[in-house]
């Protein structure tokens, strides 16, 4: 037991150490260094001569409490450290696909199990009759409580066709029920579709969530369906970004070959610049209007496609100002499977601007209306979008935008 303890000691330095020399404070001497962090080293060695608990010392609790708080450090709200098992998630996040149950859940902190937000349509969960607010209390016979919120998540999930036990708790129900439920393959769209037709109008309407792997393609299939449209709606509300390969592929589907889409600026002055390498598809925006809608949701690799299109005088952007997120973080792994993302760039939109914590303020600002654009849980595995053009006042808006720029005129 000695020995284990002294093992997890000595990797908890290395891992720290390793974190130091390689991360942002290689302008420091080794000697500067070691002068500078000596005192978490020596708590480590207090714990470990002095604690009285010292059986219950959890060292990756303690490591990932200490590189979480080397990034806070930094005081940036974009420094962030991710421990292994959320940097799994993140894995998860980006490529929008795993095998699993199907549904979206929380924790309960009242009755420590998780609860059921939604099941997705289509998905295991949904054909077994799982409903919003079923509480999970054991997955395969492991309470909930023991595990976790990440630890249950985990347990869900699993490869397509296993079988996973719960045990649910049904407030209509006097006693809690199992159900078996055959995993599949469960894949989350990022791009959602509806063709609206106003007026004699067919107008597009294109809400994208988030830039992952597969956003790309979805989005093709998206303007597949809408090649024949008047004119299209580009939905950005309450979408946080992700991979900068995404957005500027995106981009290239919209903007005409040579446009300049981003510049990435370093600290060193050095500039990355991305310009659309354009395709088949742009003919399908030619001389039809482009509404973008925005709200303070919107981040990230969405602040870029509406800054490339707002720049470029090729879209009206409707909405309230943006987030402002303009830092370029760069994903470094760790020895100990977790991961930080560091800003190491900002991106300036094709005027030059740095929206950075300053968000884009829209061509017409309209405030939200008393129902704002969300996905209950239920839509995320759909790829068609659900509107409610009267009570959606920023989508009302574009909607007259874009008729009053066709000319059509609108019968009461």
């Amino acid at each position: 037991m000695e020995k284990n303890r002294v093992l997890k000691i000595l990797l908890t330095v290395s891992i720290l150490v390793a974190v130091f020399f390689l991360g942002a404070l290689s302008s420091m001497t080794d000697d500067e260094m070691f002068e500078k962090f000596s005192p978490v080293f020596e708590i480590l060695t207090y714990i470990d001569r002095n604690y009285y608990d010292i059986e219950k010392v959890d060292y990756d609790a303690i490591l990932n409490e200490t590189l979480t708080g080397t990034m806070r450090g930094l005081d940036d709200p974009f420094a962030w450290y991710f421990d292994p098992v959320q940097t799994k998630e993140n894995e998860l996040d980006t490529t929008s696909k795993y095998g699993g149950i199907g549904s979206t859940v929380q924790y309960n902190i009242e009755f420590d199990c998780l609860e059921v937000v939604a099941p997705m349509a289509g998905s295991p969960s949904e054909r077994v009759g799982l409903r919003a607010g079923d509480l999970i209390l054991t997955i395969d016979g492991v309470p909930v409580s023991e595990v976790g919120y990440y630890g249950a998540v985990n347990m869900l999930r699993g490869d397509p066709d296993s079988q996973v036990v719960l045990e649910v708790y049904r407030e209509s129900v006097e006693n809690p029920f199992f159900v078996e439920i055959t995993r599949a393959f469960i894949e989350i769209k990022s791009v959602k579709t509806e063709l609206l037709t106003v007026e004699d109008t067919e107008i597009s309407y294109i809400q994208i969530t988030g830039f992952n792997a597969p956003t790309y393609d979805e989005f093709q299939d998206a303007l597949n369906l809408s090649r024949e449209s008047g004119a299209f709606i580009i939905d950005l509300r309450n979408n946080p970004g992700g991979l900068l390969q995404s957005v500027l592929n995106i981009s290239s589907l919209m903007l005409p070959k040579g446009k300049r889409v981003i510049t990435i600026r370093y600290r060193d002055g050095q500039e990355e610049v991305y310009n659309s390498w354009g395709s088949r598809y742009n003919s399908y925006f030619t001389d039809k209007p482009i509404v973008v809608l925005v709200n303070d949701g919107s981040a990230s690799a969405s602040e870029i496609l509406t800054g490339a299109l707002k720049d470029h005088g090729l879209a009206t952007v409707i909405g309230t100002t943006t987030f402002g997120k303009a830092a370029v973080q760069t994903v470094f792994n760790l020895s100990n499977g977790g991961e930080i993302w560091l800003p190491t760039a900002h991106y300036f939109t094709p005027n030059g601007s740095d929206i950075h914590l300053q968000g884009i303020e829209p061509d017409i600002i309209v405030e939200a209306g008393e129902q704002a654009p969300s996905e209950d849980g239920r839509e995320l595995t759909l790829s068609t979008a659900t509107v409610d053009v009267e009570h959606d006042l920023q989508l009302s808006k574009a909607i007259e935008t874009i008729l009053e720029k066709l000319g059509v005129k609108v019968v009461n």
